[in-house]
């Protein structure tokens, strides 16, 4: 019996083999299995799979401990000063559908636009030396997804998981964790789908409005697309700078 509860290494293990086992079983049955068979680059992949194991097995474990004891410390504060968060979450509102759906779309939303901003800091002279890691192989293979070098995980951690749980924590008023954690998912499953080399969409409406795999491809190439989901992050930023 699997006791994912009670077994903190055992749920690792199985949480670890499902985040390789999915996006290789659809890139199986989307035929995208040519990679898994070409000798070609093989070296890379075996670097990528490496990155991917450090990041599920090493990594996570750490950001678990870091957001639980840097969210504990800010909910103390905010208690301190007078806010009600805590009486908001034990009240159960959080767990209203309605605010449930509202939280996964901010934390889907405001998630990629942090995300985005952090792409381009990365792409300055001051954090390149990390994100480098990541362009140092062909962005049409889903495992390169997972190729980052840990200070960059540590920061898009700190972006995407602890301060925009406190952004959402100030809108809701409270934490919507398992919105949370839902958004998360869904945007690392879009993430490896931007890597898959696909050219669907392009010459269609949704290549205004949405980052697609030739989007990514392209980035990779030099085109300045730092947008992970929605493309209106970049026209933002490109009309902030024009004024």
């Amino acid at each position: 019996m699997i006791d994912l509860s009670e077994n903190y290494i055992q749920a690792l293990l199985w949480s670890t083999a499902l985040w390789l086992a999915v996006p290789l079983l659809i890139s199986l049955l989307a035929k995208q299995d040519q990679p898994f068979r070409d000798t070609h680059d093989r070296e890379a992949r075996a670097i990528n799979l490496g990155f991917w194991l450090f990041e599920a097995m090493a990594l996570g474990p750490l950001l678990w401990l870091l957001s639980r004891y840097w969210m504990d410390a800010v909910l103390n504060v905010w208690v301190a000063l007078g806010d009600s968060l805590n009486d908001a979450a034990a009240s159960g509102r959080s767990a209203d559908m309605p605010k449930l759906i509202i939280g996964f779309l901010l934390a889907l939303w405001l998630g990629d636009g942090l995300a985005a901003l952090r792409h381009r800091l990365e792409h300055t002279r001051y954090l390149w030396r990390f994100h480098a890691w990541h362009h140092t192989v062909d962005a049409s293979d889903w495992l390169q997804t997972h190729r980052h070098h840990p200070v960059s995980r540590l920061i898009a951690f700190f972006g995407e998981v602890l301060v925009l749980a406190a952004i959402l924590a100030l809108l809701l008023g409270s934490i919507p964790w398992l919105a949370m954690l839902a958004a998360m998912a869904c945007r690392r499953a879009y993430a490896i789908w931007l890597h898959a080399g696909s050219n669907w969409g392009m010459d269609s409406w949704l290549a205004r409005h949405l980052v697609l795999p030739g989007h990514h491809r392209a980035h990779h190439a030099g085109a300045p697309i730092f947008s992970g989901m929605f493309r209106h992050w970049d026209y933002l930023w490109h009309f902030a700078k024009s004024r």
